[in-house]
């Protein structure tokens, strides 16, 4: 696990819009009151684990520190939720995001330790439970916020995470596995199903339409999102003072758009799409379609790609390119070229 640089937590509580600011906030129903208040409970609970972490890693029992690293990125993920919704620029969510990725390991790591100790009584719970509210809680938003935020190479590491005990009890999400495809290498095909269902199963027939089709799915998707997600666990929560209502974005839809390149300009207005975030996202470009040629074959975008025919294939090739054999002896002909996780050069 890389480690990041320290957290700049005076930096980070500067970022906190102010009562006038908060007038030209993304999401109407947030309220400054109850923003104010999340938004220091949510820096000063990073800011304390993080700093305390490495005084009490080696006294603490393994559920506490289970329990208070899994609190840590629930927190990050709904800060960055809320700093969305309060109108807080996208470059700063993107900023905050690689932390979010690196406790969430740090978080699976005292998890699965926790699992060796007699707490756990041999019984072996996911990182994220795929079935329960925890798919959107932190499964959905933080590989949405990670592809959103130029980082699809880290893919890999968000899907060993959300891997862990779910794949030993055969539970795989079909639009998690759509999102993440073009970045994560030898996984199974995605299942026709997705774990909560509803909304999220209503995309998957925009990765299988053609593409002129996609964007009115798409706004058909958006119209019926809000109602269609009525067991997840942001559902109403801005009726009775919206203390916990961090704001209703469609964080998927902004994902998907961004991946298969759709056209949003029929739907960007509409509520419930995070269009600000999308339009962030384009400023990384998304994969071909086809992630995986051969040589002799033209590029289909212009981009980094590599080859594991030779040790430094790595190369920027212009659309339209076409890819050149780098193999050697008997395998000369018939070399792969991979579309690039890191495109950031």
């Amino acid at each position: 696990m890389k480690n990041l640089s320290v957290s700049d937590w005076a930096r980070w509580f500067s970022w906190k819009i102010s009562e006038a600011n908060f007038e030209k906030r993304r999401e109407r129903y947030v309220r400054f009151e109850n923003y104010s208040i999340n938004f220091d409970d949510y820096v000063n609970g990073m800011r304390m684990i993080t700093t305390d972490l490495p005084k009490f890693r080696e006294c603490s029992k393994p559920g506490g520190l289970m329990t208070s690293t899994n609190q840590r990125l629930w927190d990050a993920l709904d800060w960055i939720n809320l700093q969305y919704s309060a109108g807080a620029p996208v470059e700063q969510l993107a900023e905050v995001w690689p932390y979010a990725l690196q406790w969430a390991e740090e978080y699976g790591d005292f998890h699965a330790h926790y699992h060796q100790s007699p707490e756990a009584g041999n019984y072996m719970t996911p990182h994220a439970a795929l079935r329960t509210e925890e798919y959107w809680i932190v499964a959905l938003r933080l590989t949405c916020f990670g592809l959103l935020s130029g980082y699809a190479h880290t893919m890999p590491r968000v899907m060993a995470f959300l891997d862990y005990a779910n794949e030993l009890m055969g539970v795989s999400d079909g639009l998690l596995e759509r999102l993440v495809r073009p970045f994560v290498s030898e996984r199974d095909l995605p299942p026709d199903t997705c774990t909560r269902h509803l909304p999220y199963r209503k995309l998957l027939k925009v990765f299988s339409a053609a593409p002129a089709k996609r964007a009115a799915l798409m706004r058909a998707y958006l119209d019926e999102w809000y109602h269609a997600s009525r067991r997840e666990p942001y559902i109403d929560r801005h009726f009775e003072g919206g203390f916990c209502h961090y704001g209703y974005w469609s964080w998927e839809a902004a994902a998907v758009t961004w991946l298969l390149r759709i056209d949003d300009s029929s739907y960007r207005e509409m509520q419930f799409y995070p269009r600000d975030w999308a339009d962030y996202a384009r400023l990384c470009p998304s994969p071909p379609i086809e992630s995986m040629l051969h040589s002799g074959q033209a590029c289909p975008q212009s981009g980094w790609w590599w080859s594991d025919a030779h040790h430094d294939s790595l190369c920027h090739f212009e659309a339209g390119d076409i890819f050149p054999d780098v193999a050697s002896g008997v395998a000369r002909g018939v070399t792969v070229w991979r579309w690039a996780l890191d495109q950031r050069r």
